[in-house]
């Protein structure tokens, strides 16, 4: 596993910047994280927010993972590269957790 975030991390720090928007989606609150690679330096910041809701970034490589915070609804992600979806994850689980990866 450290092997291969070695490697995505080499390879992202090659490649170019991709603008990113992450679309939660369902209802009710939810937490997680957000990491994007940075000139080859991983940035990773903690976010807290109801759905539904969205976040920009830019850059080569982009990873979120979010927990829903109550027992009932949905929670999903839907992250789109440039205007194309490219990743995307929902569920509908007691605290249930949605994570989504793309570069």
């Amino acid at each position: 596993m450290k092997r291969l975030l070695a490697i995505l991390l080499i390879t992202a720090g090659c490649a170019g910047s991709s603008s990113f928007t992450i679309n939660v989606t369902g209802s009710g609150p939810f937490s997680g994280s957000i990491m994007v690679i940075r000139d080859g330096k991983s940035e990773q910041r903690s976010v807290d927010g109801t759905a539904p809701c969205s976040y920009n970034e830019t850059g080569p490589l982009l990873s979120v993972s979010f927990q829903k915070k109550q027992t009932s609804g949905t929670l999903g992600v839907d992250i789109s590269k440039d205007g194309q979806s490219v990743a995307s994850q929902s569920t509908s689980a007691e605290y249930g957790v949605v994570t989504a990866a793309t570069q």
